[in-house]
């Protein structure tokens, strides 16, 4: 089973994968591209919008860092520290700013996808906006989890947590998007 290059550009024609990619020709290759190059865009509208969140929206005090002491004690420690994860300042601040980057990025992929990359119809365009956030809310609460616990337990820095929650969400998203939200 490979996959099928018919129709694409020769390799070494720079124009003509140029027009390729910039046109709304569905070769599953192009459309991969494309998905790709959208959620590049999407990606540093995120780290933009988390970027000034953290330095300058959302900051952590310095004294609030110096207060805060990370529970400890292992897995009988995993109830205390659940319950007080959203004290500590630099989740609280982490959460925040994602939260807001979450919902700029989402905006941008939702109107490049929308418009570039996969064709609507599938469903109402209520039902394909819907869906379409729902997958990515899913994606962002899960990545978000897991990212807080890196900050909050494992003292991780907070843009090494945004790598691993970015990652998670191209996955998710990508196949979401391609087989439930827009026509194959």
């Amino acid at each position: 089973m490979g996959l099928n290059l018919a129709g694409l550009p020769r390799l070494w024609d720079v124009k003509g994968w140029l027009y390729a990619i910039l046109s709304r020709e569905q070769h599953p290759l192009l459309q991969f591209i494309r998905y790709g190059l959208a959620g590049v865009a999407a990606m540093v509208a995120n780290l933009i919008a988390f970027g000034v969140c953290i330095q300058w929206v959302f900051p952590v005090p310095a004294d609030a860092l110096a207060e805060w002491e990370p529970l400890s004690g292992g897995a009988t420690g995993i109830v205390d520290w659940m319950r007080q994860i959203g004290r500590d300042p630099q989740v609280a601040s982490y959460v925040k700013a994602n939260t807001v980057a979450f919902l700029a990025s989402n905006v941008v992929a939702y109107i490049l996808n929308f418009k570039w990359v996969f064709q609507s119809g599938r469903h109402s365009r209520q039902v394909e906006v819907i869906l379409f956030f729902a997958v990515s809310l899913f994606s962002f609460l899960i990545g978000t989890a897991i990212a807080s616990v890196m900050v909050g337990s494992f003292g991780w820095n907070e843009y090494v947590a945004k790598i691993s929650d970015v990652v998670f969400a191209i996955l998710i998203n990508y196949l979401c998007r391609k087989f439930l939200v827009f026509q194959n």
